[in-house]
């Protein structure tokens, strides 16, 4: 069988260039034709790829909007952005046309593999796009944002967006060939799974290095592209010599790499606080680390460090994650400031607090109000708390003195002292002052 194999004719050079040519061309104009298609639906298309934009921003309170630094960037972007897009829909046509242009070299075996490869191929390529668009790319841009601080409103314009995210999902749809690379390989003898184990250091600094070209600079983004190549780059050992040191050293691999990802989306990500239930007028959130108030919407993310604030038309009801029901007056304004536990800046809140082991916490003027269950109405104003509960019972710190409120009471507190009358000491206060001059000056006298 080998012999015939052997013996199998084979092209000569120039039909072999001339075979490249044809598929080339035929590549070429699947793309042209895809990209006028692809041309009319442009605004379509953009939405779809600026999305993970769209979140990043509006999560934290930011612009939405994508910039153009001069009247024909718009032009060149939408080029780009339908060209990235016409490559991404021709990319079965290509591929089929660089398996036939593998396979006509390739002996009768060979070719088997080829057909065999191809559908996998594709769906790689489609799981490395979607791993890009829907974790890398999101997970990128809030890391980049997030660490610029407060005070700094970035301007991303629309040609290095889409450059951007076309770059890494496409790069990525490659990078996800990787094991099915690996194995036609060693199906075809060329390498084994011991050539890729004693090279597996070298394929690592390969990998970084690559994942530093086609990602942004920054440590984060490149990490997390790597990571999965490195996994990729195991899966493909483990898929030529499935051995029991393979799955075990595959195993540690995807544990280390799974609970690096948890930490990193635990560092890098804010757990969302409440959820946005309904209002009236106009209500304003502050994110944590962003200096511009923004126009409260259903969308809206609200994390830990997030203050709200409603105008003298407006309110406002909110449900905590802890199952916390929060409703805020005309003219109030609170921070989260952590799990069970919220500021009272202004105005009045009446919270439906759900039943816990751990109280929830209300600061207000310098007062601490806890509760572990009940209905508990909050008040205050520029001297004055107010604090009734309706149902169950709260306990109220103020001034290092604990007082308790039941069901159905009302505990008013008076903060910064007493209201006192200013006239009457200013006048004492001259009075001493006149004595104590007319004592010095007899003193002096003697």
């Amino acid at each position: 069988m080998e012999e015939k194999e052997i013996s199998e004719k084979r092209l000569p050079i120039s039909e072999h260039l001339e075979e490249l040519r044809s598929r080339i061309i035929n590549s070429i104009i699947v793309v042209v034709v895809l990209f006028f298609i692809s041309w009319f639906y442009k605004l379509r298309i953009l939405d779809i790829i600026k999305k993970p934009h769209s979140i990043t921003m509006e999560g934290l309170g930011l612009s939405q909007s994508l910039q153009v630094l001069s009247y024909q960037e718009g032009f060149y972007s939408y080029i780009k952005l339908c060209l990235m897009t016409a490559v991404f829909l021709a990319y079965p046509v290509i591929l089929y046309q660089i398996w036939k242009f593998v396979e006509a070299g390739l002996y009768k075996k060979e070719r088997r593999y080829v057909r065999i490869f191809a559908p996998i191929s594709f769906i790689s390529f489609i799981i490395g796009v979607l791993f890009g668009y829907f974790f890398l790319i999101p997970f990128g841009l809030q890391f980049l944002i997030k660490v610029l601080g407060g005070g700094i409103q970035p301007i991303i314009t629309m040609s290095q967006y889409i450059s951007l995210v076309t770059m890494l999902t496409l790069a990525l749809g490659v990078v996800f060939q990787l094991p099915l690379i690996m194995l036609f390989i060693s199906r075809i003898g060329m390498l084994k799974a011991e050539d890729f184990i004693k090279w597996r250091m070298y394929a690592i600094l390969i990998i970084f290095i690559l994942a530093a070209v086609i990602t942004p600079p920054d440590p984060f983004t490149q990490v997390m592209t790597a990571l999965p190549m490195i996994i990729l780059y195991e899966i493909g050992i483990l898929i030529i010599r499935p051995t029991k040191k393979a799955v075990t050293q595959f195993s540690l691999l995807l544990g280390s790499g799974i609970i690096l990802i948890y930490v990193v989306f635990l560092i890098f990500t804010l757990p969302t606080k409440a959820d946005f239930m309904n209002s009236t007028g106009t209500v304003k959130i502050l994110p944590d680390s962003i200096t511009n108030w923004q126009p409260l919407s259903s969308e809206s993310k609200i994390h830990n460090g997030t203050s709200l604030r409603t105008e003298e038309d407006s309110k406002a009801s909110f449900l905590l994650k802890d199952g916390t029901y929060v409703i805020m007056d005309v003219n109030t304004e609170i921070k989260f400031v952590k799990n069970r536990k919220l500021d009272l800046l202004n105005g009045q809140i009446l919270l439906s607090i759900k039943a816990d082991d751990k109280p929830f916490m209300i600061a207000a003027n310098n007062n601490i109000i806890t509760s572990n269950a009940g209905n508990v109405d909050i008040r205050i104003s520029r001297h004055l708390v107010f604090v009734t509960v309706t149902e169950g019972e709260a306990i109220v710190v103020a001034n290092g003195e604990k007082k308790k409120v039941f069901e159905g009471r009302q505990l008013k507190l008076v903060t910064g002292g007493e209201p006192a009358n200013i006239d009457k000491v200013l006048k004492w206060a001259k009075e001493m002052r006149k004595k104590l001059e007319e004592q010095n000056k007899l003193s002096l006298g003697l």
